[in-house]
C-alpha cells in the first residue's frame, strides 16, 4: 500500500510507505505538546518561556545576537528567519536544503522553513561534490541556505546552483565573484508569514543517514513519525529520564533526525539547554566547567575524544547524573572514565542503539560495577540492551534467506516499531527492499538472547567471519589507555587488519601489542596513523570501506549488500 497525493508536489512526497503512530506508551505517559518542527519552540516557549538555551558560539544566520537566549527569544528568531525563507521565495512543499557547518542554527532554519509549510532537508556540510550533487539533486530543486565555506569544500559552483537549486542563500556573505548568490542577512527584517504546518500524516522533514558505505541516504519523516519517536525521549524513565530542573549538555550535528526528535521534549519537560556545535571546540571546557551540566548527550566517538576533559582537576561532569550516548556501541573504557568524573553517588549511563529511519531500537543503562572489568571479553557494552518498554520489538534472520532465527544464532536483526520513515527521498525501491511488513532491516549482524537483549556483532559489511570486529576493538582501546582509537577492517582472503591512532601520535611498541593482543582473533600487522587521518562522517563514525581503500588498496570485505 503506498500513500497517493494529486497536487503538484515531486514525486517523493506524494508517493511514499505508510507508518504506524503511537500516541503514548502507556496510559499514564509523559509525551510532547507537539510532533510539528515548525511548533517546537513556540509551545516551549509558551510553556516555559524564561528557560533558556546557551550556544557555544554566534549563530550564523544572526551573527550579532547573544549566545544565551530565552526559549521565547528562540521562538522570536524562528519566525524572523521563516520571513526570510518566504522573502527568498519558499511556498509550500518546496524544499529547503540547509547545508552550513554545525550549530543549532540548523534546526532554527529547518523549524522556519516547516512553519510556512515546505519541507526542510538538512544536510552536513562534510560530503565531496559528487555526493553533494547527487543529494541536491534528488531534491528536485530545492531552495539552498548554505555558508561560504560548504560552497568551497562541497563544490556548490555556480553551475551546481543553476542547474540543481531554485534559489541559492549564503549565511554569511556573498562572495564577489558569486552574482548567482542571495545574501540571507538581506532578506531578514522580511514580514512575518502566516503559519502553515504539515499535517501528522504528511510529509514534515528530511534529514541524512551517516554514509558510512557511500552515499547518505535522505530519510524522510512526518509529524507523525517523529512524535512516535520522541515518546521515548518525553517519557518519566526512572533515574534516567529528563527532568524539568536538568541542565543538558548536548553535542551532535544538527542535521541529523536524532536532533529533531531531541527537540520534542523541550515543550513538555522544558530544561536548561546548552547546545555546543563542535565537539573540540576552543570555548567547550569554559561552557561545560561554568555550567556544570547534569546531563550529558554526545556521540560515541565524542565521549572518546573528551576522555581527557573528563580527567580535567576542574571536573566539568561533577554534576552529571546521566550520561547518554546515541547512534552506535560505546566504549567501555569511555563509560568508566566519565562514570569515575561525577561526583554523584549513582551515575548512569544510557546507551542507545539508534537509526535515522527508526529511532530508538534498543537502550541499555550501565552503572560503574557494570564497567569494572579491563580488556573483558565480550565487553559489556557489545550488548546493546532492549527495545523500549511497550514500543518496540527485534527478530534475528538469515541474511541470504530471511529465515527468522532462534536466539543464540548470528543473524541480520529487523526492528518494528512505531514512527518509521516513510521513504527514502530517490530511492523508494531501496527502502521498500528493507521493509517486510512492520520489520525493518538494520544491517546490523547480531545475537538475541533468550531474554530478548542485542549483542552487536559487526554492521553487515563490515563483518569478519568468525570474530567481531567491535569486540576486538573495544578490548585493544581498554587494554592500551594510550590508544585514541582502533579499527579493524574486515580483509578478503587476508587477516583482519587493524589501524590505530594514539595520544601524541606516539606508535605502540611490539612488545605492548602482543600483550593486548594476547587471546584475540589472529590479526595483521597493526597501522598506526593520526587520528585526524581517520576519515569520518558527520556523526564522527569512520569511514571503513573509505579508510580500506586507502590504506589497503586493491583489497575488500566480505559484506553483503542484499539488503543495504
Amino acid at each position: 500500500m503506498t500513500t497517493q497525493a494529486t497536487d503538484s508536489r515531486p514525486g517523493f512526497l506524494t508517493d511514499y510507505a505508510p507508518t504506524r503512530f503511537r500516541r503514548r506508551l502507556t496510559p499514564f505517559s509523559r509525551v510532547p505538546a507537539t510532533g510539528r518542527i515548525g511548533e517546537v519552540w513556540h509551545l516551549a516557549a509558551r510553556n516555559h518561556p524564561r528557560q533558556r538555551m546557551i550556544v557555544d558560539r554566534a549563530s550564523d544566520v544572526d551573527p550579532d545576537g547573544p549566545l544565551e537566549r530565552t526559549y521565547a527569544e528562540w521562538a522570536a528568531l524562528v519566525d524572523e528567519l521563516a520571513g526570510a525563507l518566504y522573502a527568498m521565495g519558499v511556498r509550500e512543499w518546496d524544499r529547503v536544503a540547509v547545508v552550513k557547518r554545525n550549530h543549532p542554527d540548523i534546526c532554527l532554519l529547518a523549524s522556519a522553513a516547516a512553519r510556512i509549510g515546505a519541507v526542510p532537508a538538512l544536510i552536513s556540510d562534510n560530503h565531496p561534490p559528487d555526493t553533494t550533487a547527487v543529494l541536491l539533486e534528488r531534491l528536485e530543486r530545492p531552495y539552498l541556505v548554505t555558508d561560504q565555506g560548504a560552497l568551497e569544500s562541497m563544490g556548490i559552483t555556480a553551475g551546481i546552483v543553476a542547474r540543481l537549486t531554485e534559489r541559492t542563500a549564503c549565511v554569511d556573505g556573498v562572495p564577489d565573484e558569486r552574482p548567482d548568490l542571495l545574501d540571507f542577512a538581506a532578506l531578514r527584517g522580511a514580514p512575518v508569514p502566516a503559519r502553515r504546518l504539515r499535517a501528522y500524516d504528511e510529509p514534515m522533514v528530511i534529514t541524512h543517514t551517516s554514509g558510512t558505505t557511500g552515499i547518505p541516504k535522505l530519510v524522510l519523516h512526518s509529524a507523525g513519525s517523529l512524535y512516535s519517536l520522541g515518546l521515548v525521549e518525553a517519557e518519566r524513565w526512572p533515574v534516567f529520564g529528563l527532568r524539568a530542573d536538568d541542565t543538558v549538555a548536548f553535542c551532535q550535528p544538527y542535521s541529523h533526525q536524532r536532533v529533531i526528535t531531541g527537540l520534542l521534549p523541550l515543550t513538555t519537560v522544558g530544561p536548561k539547554l546548552l547546545m555546543l556545535s563542535d565537539p573540540r571546540g576552543p570555548g567547550l571546557r569554559t561552557l561545560l566547567v561554568r555550567h556544570a551540566p547534569t546531563l550529558v548527550e554526545t556521540l560515541p566517538n565524542a565521549f572518546l575524544a573528551w576522555e581527557d576533559l573528563a580527567r580535567d582537576p576542574a571536573r566539568p561532569f561533577r554534576r552529571v547524573r546521566v550520561f547518554v550516548n546515541s547512534f552506535d556501541a560505546i566504549h567501555t573504557r569511555t563509560i568508566r572514565t566519565f562514570l569515575a568524573a561525577t561526583d554523584r553517588r549513582f551515575p548512569v549511563w544510557v546507551q542507545s542503539w539508534s537509526q535515522t529511519e527508526a529511532g530508538a531500537v534498543a537502550i541499555r543503562p550501565y552503572t560503574r560495577r557494570s564497567v569494572r572489568r579491563r580488556g573483558h571479553r565480550p565487553p559489556p557494552t557489545q550488548v546493546l540492551g532492549w527495545p523500549v518498554p511497550g514500543f518496540g520489538r527485534l527478530r534475528a534472520v538469515d541474511p541470504a534467506t530471511g529465515r527468522t532465527l532462534p536466539p543464540g544464532e548470528v543473524g541480520l536483526i529487523q526492528f518494528a516499531a512505531p514512527g518509521r520513515c516513510l521513504t527514502y527521498v530517490g530511492e523508494r525501491d531501496r527502502h521498500d527492499r528493507k521493509r517486510e511488513g512492520d520489520w525493518w532491516t538494520l544491517g546490523d549482524m547480531a545475537v538475541l538472547n533468550r531474554w530478548g537483549a542485542v549483542r552487536l556483532i559487526d554492521r553487515e559489511v563490515d563483518r569478519i567471519p568468525g570474530a567481531s570486529a567491535l569486540e576486538i576493538e573495544d578490548v585493544l582501546l581498554d587494554r592500551l589507555p594510550d590508544t585514541t582509537e582502533v579499527i579493524v577492517l574486515s580483509v578478503r582472503g587476508g587477516l583482519p587488519q587493524p589501524v590505530y591512532s594514539t595520544r601524541d601520535d606516539v606508535p605502540v611498541t611490539p612488545e605492548r601489542w602482543r600483550n593486548a593482543t594476547a587471546g584475540l582473533p589472529e590479526l595483521a600487522e597493526p597501522m598506526h596513523i593520526r587520528w585526524d587521518d581517520f576519515p569520518r562522517t558527520a556523526t564522527w563514525k569512520v569511514r571503513r570501506m573509505l579508510l580500506r581503500e586507502r590504506l589497503l588498496a586493491g583489497t575488500s570485505g566480505f559484506g553483503l549488500s542484499n539488503w543495504t
